[in-house]
């Protein structure tokens, strides 16, 4: 099941960020996902497929596109996409999850708050039919999270590191006691955490909520 709209008043991001939309010009969707038997201990794995799916028809269209941990989508360091995911629990499995997804497609102007956002007509300089796109996206991420059901965890990770922002790169960090740092990201572990490998060689591993990139 899928549900779309051309506009939203409240809509969500992490960390309590809203996702600003101009009326009209991009996709906005929810998907119903519903795997069986889905563990709650790989529930990162579905994020993972998720965005792989989204990435997949996205890279046809513009270069330069990437997955920025946990859950956004960027093209040349900007932002295009965001996906929020929210499970269903019941007895340690995932009864079901929704998926969001907002995706800037058309929209040319984005508000000063946000600099860093651009869209699919930006950086392609053409019109997208909305439409077209969202069967392409549907089909893909159906495809991916298929690949879960068929228990291909490992190379979902694997695709999924391999088009991670600042993969293996010198990079530059704000952990939640605002303390600034040098390391590379150098994995995940099986919930979703992020693994850095900090300048004297200790491997760390950070939530959503306690790591920023700078």
């Amino acid at each position: 099941m899928l549900v779309q709209t051309e506009c939203q008043t409240e809509g969500r991001g992490q960390r309590g960020t809203k996702w600003h939309s101009e009326l009209g010009k991009n996709l906005l969707f929810s998907m119903f996902v519903q795997l069986p038997s889905f563990p709650i201990d790989k529930q990162f794995q579905l994020n993972q497929a998720v965005s792989l799916g989204l990435l997949r028809v996205l890279k046809k269209h513009i270069p330069c596109v990437q997955i920025k941990w946990p859950n956004d989508i960027l093209a040349d360091a900007k932002k295009i996409a965001g996906i929020l995911i929210e499970n269903t629990v019941s007895n340690n499995k995932i009864k079901h999850s929704i998926v969001g997804i907002g995706l800037n497609v058309n929209q040319m102007k984005f508000p000063e708050e946000i600099p860093n956002a651009s869209s699919l007509k930006l950086l392609s300089k053409r019109d997208f039919d909305l439409d077209a796109l969202l069967q392409e996206i549907r089909i893909s991420i159906k495809e991916y999270v298929l690949r879960l059901e068929n228990n291909r965890y490992n190379s979902i990770t694997a695709d999924y590191l391999k088009n991670l922002y600042l993969y293996n790169k010198a990079s530059t960090f704000k952990d939640k006691e605002n303390k600034i740092f040098s390391g590379k990201i150098v994995g995940l572990t099986l919930g979703g955490r992020l693994q850095i490998k900090i300048q004297n060689a200790e491997l760390v591993d950070f939530g959503f909520k306690e790591i920023e990139f700078l």
